[in-house]
């Protein structure tokens, strides 16, 4: 008697994971007004990009649209805000900061995260374009890209409480009207520059 034979598992389709909120679009231009107000907004909103890299390569894969959405991010809004911050912002507090705010040594240590980041953001944006290139809805993730993710991920969240708590608590409190006017009136150009949409 022939022994039925056992039905094979069903082979299991990877799943992404989804970020704990949805990925944001751009922060309203009106916002620039008070730029101050905007940085402090765009870093929470590069938090939720954090937790998408994060989750991705945790789960080892990734949805197309969420994978598109990030790579976006990385590549045309992140280069943004650094030069907001690089050309607007830091050049304008560093001549109004005083000795006792010691913001020397806090932005020798930004700038060489920002040299290791931008290393890692070229390699992970290589990364997702390779796996975009695959015609499949949910895209596998390289080791080696999801090991990257994971280190940028906790690398610039550190980078983010920095200049929350030290560089944009400064600039609170040295920059003055024109001073914040003239980092708006440049940020807005910037980004009609670069037709960014924003909400």
């Amino acid at each position: 008697m022939n022994r039925p034979r056992a039905s094979r598992a069903p082979r299991k389709v990877p799943q992404a994971a989804r970020p704990v909120e949805p990925l944001p679009p751009p922060l309203p231009l009106a916002l620039l007004d008070h730029p101050l107000d905007y940085f402090l907004s765009e870093h929470h909103r590069h938090r939720i990009y954090l937790v998408g890299l994060r989750q991705a390569a945790t789960a080892g894969s990734v949805d197309r649209e969420v994978a598109r959405r990030l790579f976006g991010f990385l590549a045309v809004e992140l280069p943004l805000h650094w030069a907001d911050e690089k050309i607007d912002l830091l050049p304008c507090l560093l001549r109004l900061a005083r000795p006792e705010d010691g913001l020397g040594d806090v932005l020798a240590r930004l700038d060489a995260d920002h040299a290791a980041s931008a290393l890692a953001v070229g390699r992970i944006m290589a990364g997702l374009f390779e796996a975009m290139m695959s015609r499949q809805a949910v895209l596998r993730l390289d080791p080696a890209l999801r090991a990257t993710m994971q280190a940028y991920a906790t690398s610039k969240a550190r980078h983010l409480a920095i200049e929350n708590a030290v560089v944009l608590a400064i600039a609170g409190v040295r920059l003055r009207k024109p001073d914040l006017a003239a980092i708006s009136s440049a940020m807005k150009v910037r980004r009609v520059t670069h037709h960014v949409d924003h909400a």
